[in-house]
C-alpha cells in the first residue's frame, strides 16, 4: 500500500507538459515546416540586405563615404585618377611646351617622375572635406539615377547615362589633379567629358536588373510574412509539445544567423580571391567587401540573437529542475503587482536600448520590435509563474494527503 502511494507522489511531482517523443502528433510535418521556414528566412535575410544596402540611397551614400575614409580605397581611387589623366592628356608634351630650350627634352622623363607624386597629391585631395562633398554628391546622383532607371521611373527626364550605361562621374577629380600639377587652363579644358567615367550598369543588363529589383522590393515584406506564418503554423500543429516545437524553431533561427555570419567570414575571402586580379587592389577590395557586407553582418547577429532568446525562453518554460528553479526564483516579481513586473520589464528595455549591444537597437524599427518582444516576455513569464504557483500548491496537497493516509495505515 505504501509503495503504491509513493508511486502516485512521484508521478504527480515529475509530471511534464510535453508529450513523449513517440506520441508527438504531426512530428514529421512540424519539423518539415520548421526547416522550410529556416530556408526562406535565409533567403529573406539576403533579400533585405540587397534591398537596404543596394536600393536605399542614404545607405548607399553612407557606405560610399565610409569607403572614401578608408586609406586603401583612397589609394586605389588616386591611382585610377592619375591613370585617367595620363591617358587623356599628353602630360609629357604639355610639360615640354612649358620648359625652356633644351630642358624640354626632359619633359618625358619629368612626366614619368611626376606620376607617383601626382598619386600622392590626389590622395591628399581625396582626404579633404571639399572632395568629400564632391564624392558624396556624385554618389548620390549616380545612385538616384540607378534606382530611377531600375524602377523604370519614366517621370525622370534627365538621367546621367552615357551611351545607355549608368556611370559614376569622377571627371572633377581628374580636372582638379591637372590643376594641381600646374597644367594650363587650355589643357584642362581639353580633358574629354567622359574622362573618369566609371560604368556601373551596362545598358544590355538593365532589363534583367529591373525585373530583379521589382522582385527584391516585393519579396522583402512578403517573405518576412511567410516565414512568420510557417513558424506559427508549425508551433500550432505541435499540439501537446508546443514548447519543444518552439525550442526547435528557435534553434533553426539561431542556425540561420550563424550560417550568415560564417558565410560572410569564409565566403568573403574566397570571393575576393576570385575577383581581385592584382594584389595591389586587395586592400581596397577588402574594404569594399567589409563595408558593403556590414549590414548583412548586422542582420546575421540580430537573427542569431533572436533564435538564442527563443531557445532560452523555451528552456525556462520547461519542466527540468533548472527551469523550475528559475521559475521559482523569478516568481515573486512576475506574480506580484503589475507595476512591479512591468517596471522590471521597462528597466530591462531601457538598459538594452541605451547599451545597444545589437545593431537592431540602433534604429527606431528595431527598438519598436524589441519593445514588443520585451512586452511579450513579461506577459509570458507572468503566466508561467502563475502556473508554477498552482503546481507547487498541488504538489504540497498531494504530499499532505499521502502522509495522512500513510499515518492512518500505520
Amino acid at each position: 500500500m505504501n509503495s503504491e502511494i509513493v508511486d502516485e507522489v512521484d508521478i504527480t511531482v515529475s509530471r511534464t507538459d510535453d508529450a513523449p517523443e513517440r506520441e508527438r502528433p504531426h512530428s514529421v510535418a512540424v519539423h518539415l515546416l520548421i526547416v522550410l521556414a529556416a530556408v526562406i528566412l535565409l533567403v529573406t535575410a539576403v533579400n533585405v540586405w540587397v534591398d537596404r544596402a543596394a536600393l536605399n540611397t542614404d545607405n548607399w551614400v553612407d557606405a560610399s563615404d565610409q569607403l572614401l575614409a578608408d586609406p586603401a580605397v583612397r589609394e586605389a581611387i588616386a591611382v585610377y585618377a592619375v591613370d585617367q589623366l595620363y591617358t587623356n592628356v599628353d602630360v609629357g608634351a604639355q610639360l615640354g611646351d612649358l620648359l625652356p630650350g633644351d630642358l624640354s627634352k626632359l619633359a618625358g622623363t619629368l612626366a614619368t617622375a611626376l606620376r607617383n607624386p601626382a598619386t600622392d597629391a590626389v590622395n591628399q585631395l581625396l582626404a579633404t572635406d571639399q572632395f568629400a562633398a564632391i564624392w558624396s554628391a556624385a554618389n548620390r546622383t549616380a545612385h538616384e539615377t540607378i534606382v530611377n532607371i531600375l524602377e523604370d521611373d519614366t517621370r525622370v527626364q534627365a538621367l546621367s547615362t552615357s551611351g545607355g550605361n549608368v556611370t559614376l562621374d569622377l571627371r572633377d577629380v581628374v580636372v582638379q589633379l591637372a590643376e594641381r600639377l600646374g597644367l594650363p587652363g587650355t589643357v584642362v579644358d581639353k580633358i574629354p567629358a567622359d574622362a573618369g567615367q566609371v560604368t556601373i550598369i551596362e545598358s544590355s543588363k538593365l532589363e534583367d536588373l529591373q525585373t530583379a529589383v521589382t522582385f527584391v522590393q516585393w519579396a522583402s515584406w512578403l517573405l518576412f510574412i511567410v516565414v512568420i506564418a510557417i513558424y506559427a503554423g508549425a508551433v500550432f500543429l505541435a499540439d501537446g509539445w508546443r514548447r519543444v516545437a518552439t525550442r526547435t524553431a528557435g534553434a533553426s533561427i539561431l542556425i540561420v544567423g550563424l550560417l550568415l555570419l560564417a558565410g560572410l567570414r569564409f565566403g568573403g575571402d574566397r570571393l575576393l580571391d576570385s575577383v581581385v586580379q592584382k594584389e595591389r587592389n586587395r586592400g581596397a577590395a577588402e574594404a569594399v567587401w567589409r563595408i558593403g557586407s556590414s549590414l548583412l553582418h548586422d542582420i546575421g547577429w540580430n537573427i542569431a540573437t533572436l533564435g538564442a532568446l527563443i531557445v532560452v525562453g523555451a528552456f525556462v518554460a520547461g519542466p527540468s529542475r533548472a527551469a523550475r528553479a528559475i521559475q521559482r526564483f523569478i516568481a515573486p516579481v512576475f506574480v506580484g503587482s503589475p507595476g512591479m513586473r512591468w517596471g522590471v520589464g521597462a528597466a530591462i528595455f531601457l538598459f538594452m536600448v541605451l547599451w545597444a549591444p545589437l545593431p537592431a537597437l540602433t534604429n527606431w524599427f528595431g527598438i519598436l520590435v524589441f519593445a514588443a518582444i520585451v512586452a511579450a516576455c513579461v506577459e509570458g513569464l507572468h503566466r508561467l509563474c502563475l502556473a508554477e504557483g498552482v503546481d507547487v500548491v498541488e504538489e504540497h496537497i498531494d504530499i499532505d494527503v499521502v502522509e495522512a493516509e500513510t499515518g492512518s495505515v500505520g
